[in-house]
């Protein structure tokens, strides 16, 4: 059963349909290839925010040292 918000495109010649249909899988393309770089992104400040937490730690730990605290 066909949706009702979709009824316009009965209306639409094949060569319409398959023009839309290429545009969105370039679309679709595009976005995954976006998606892809964030992630990689993303990955990266992990990677980064993980080092300076624990070298932050490490940091705590020698100065703690040197105050006598632990």
């Amino acid at each position: 059963m066909v949706n009702k918000d979709y009824n316009h495109y009965k209306l639409l010649s094949k060569e319409e349909l398959i023009s839309i249909i290429i545009k969105k899988d370039n679309e679709l393309t595009i976005i995954q290839s976006n998606c892809k770089s964030i992630q990689k992104l993303k990955d990266k400040y992990y990677l980064y925010n993980k080092f300076h937490m624990e070298d932050i730690a490490r940091l705590d730990k020698v100065i703690g040292k040197m105050k006598g605290l632990r």
